[in-house]
């Protein structure tokens, strides 16, 4: 797939195709898309995993249960297929521009507006991380005991056990989300510029 993507800068760049345009607007789309999937995830992790929750408690304060049916689902379905396309769009965009800045004389700028170079790319891998170990080990896990708990109403010792990987999750949420407001501060310092042509 990158030499697919090289042989097309090859094209852009000879003008078989609109080269420059193209390849500009290439990366304005994928910036887009960026932005468009931090946000999603951000927000998503204030609005279910803050507000939601609270509307649920309060609303079926009376039915515990089906409180933690309803939260299970929503939770599921943004902590992994949401939360991990977010992720893809995002590395694609990052992609994109690296691939673009390296293999082309379309005059791709990138400013650095931290001290070190690499600041948000290391702040989008530890979100990337805590993202899949909430989604992939964490979530699993705290279904497993809440199930053993739905059996086991009695047993304190699972309620404690759940009530720790509940505090956990809510943690690495407000972990990320303030990774994910640090990543919209950098991102919008340096966005994506161009050299002028002479």
């Amino acid at each position: 797939m990158t030499c697919d993507f090289f042989y097309h800068l090859e094209l852009f760049e000879i003008g078989i195709f609109p080269g420059r345009h193209s390849l500009k607007r290439l990366v304005y789309i994928f910036n887009m898309f960026y932005l468009f999937s931090l946000s999603l995830w951000v927000a998503g992790m204030f609005l279910l995993g803050i507000l939601v929750e609270i509307m649920v408690r309060i609303t079926l304060r009376d039915e515990p249960l089906m409180g933690s049916v309803i939260m299970n689902k929503i939770m599921d379905a943004y902590n992994v297929p949401i939360i991990y396309t977010c992720i893809g769009l995002m590395l694609a965009a990052e992609v994109i521009k690296f691939l673009v800045k390296k293999n082309s004389t379309v005059g791709l700028e990138h400013v650095v507006v931290t001290k070190r170079p690499y600041t948000k790319e290391v702040i989008f891998a530890i979100m990337i991380v805590l993202a899949i170990y909430m989604g992939s080990f964490l979530r699993p896990e705290m279904h497993r005991v809440d199930q053993l708990k739905k059996a086991n109403p009695q047993d304190i010792k699972l309620q404690i056990q759940f009530d720790r990987f509940h505090s956990k999750f809510t943690w690495i949420y407000t972990v990320n989300m303030i990774l994910g407001l640090s990543l919209f501060y950098i991102h919008g310092k340096e966005m994506v510029r161009f050299r002028e042509d002479p």
